[in-house]
């Protein structure tokens, strides 16, 4: 009977240790990589989540902008649902990392991000991101590459060589030399197609022999997409120069109407030449 007693109570002893143990094995929060003191895995990574997935720009091809709008769907928790930060990194084909942006919120399953300067003309880049979340860091997602544009002989010569020179003209020229670029599309698109025509009515406006340039946002930056600034004699005027912008399942239509507000005349560095 003793013995019989004591394996009972042994097998219930076991029994217990076996419920207690297990019963703490699912994780309730986004944890280190390795054990729970941040430790690195073997990617580098503190954070027990996926790389985020790269959307676009992709495939190396050439963009239409040297400003990029970067789009990330966002990283999941290995073990749990976890809301993110992410950071985005641009470099040369070489490795030089040209931008590292501040962490960043996803909106929904994805991010957008925009680079918040020009890179260079007719470069190729390459990008990445990861998440992070309290000073933890997930691993990189592979890198993406792209072009940026060449804006170089874009805009159309007058066969008569004489190019618009007032503001009205300008903007109806780079509308009828670029028709595409105005169709309904998404909004981020829309951004990238208004800073393209943005671009070309500088181009065209130096051209006309007017002093037309980017704008920078409340005289301090970053540029505007849908505004330039014009130097009129001794006055920079801000030039508003598409109406349905922000509509971007509209069609955009350009014109040429002075806004109020402080101006940022910002010395335009890449005109090709007339």
């Amino acid at each position: 009977m003793k013995q019989r007693l004591t394996a009972a109570g042994l097998a219930a002893l076991f029994a217990i240790a076996t419920a207690c143990s297990s019963g703490n094995t699912a994780p309730t929060s986004p944890s280190a990589a390795v054990g729970g003191n941040g430790e690195a895995a073997a990617d580098g990574s503190t954070l027990k989540a996926t790389a985020p997935s790269l959307q676009s720009p992709t495939g190396g091809g050439r963009i239409n902008t040297t400003e990029p709008l970067f789009v990330v769907r966002k990283a999941e928790g290995k073990f749990v649902a976890a809301s993110f930060q992410y950071r985005i990194e641009v470099s040369s084909p070489s490795g030089n990392v040209v931008y590292t942006s501040a962490l960043l919120n996803a909106s929904g399953d994805q991010l957008s991000h925009e680079i918040p300067f020009d890179l260079a003309l007719d470069t190729p880049y390459r990008w990445r991101a990861r998440a992070e979340k309290g000073g933890r860091m997930g691993p990189w997602s592979g890198y993406a590459e792209f072009r940026t544009i060449d804006y170089r002989g874009l805009v159309p010569r007058p066969a008569d060589g004489r190019w618009p020179s007032n503001g009205p003209a300008v903007v109806d020229y780079v509308a009828n030399a670029f028709p595409e670029y105005l169709l309904p599309t998404s909004l981020g698109h829309r951004i990238e197609n208004m800073e393209f025509l943005r671009d070309r009515i500088i181009e065209t406006a130096i051209c006309g022999g007017m002093d037309v340039t980017w704008n920078l946002k409340r005289g301090v930056g970053p540029h505007s997409h849908d505004a330039v600034a014009w130097r009129d004699g001794n006055r920079v005027r801000v030039i508003d120069i598409a109406s349905a912008f922000d509509d971007a399942g509209s069609h955009l239509g350009l014109h040429w109407a002075e806004v109020a507000g402080p101006s940022g005349y910002d010395p335009y560095p890449n005109h090709p030449g007339c």
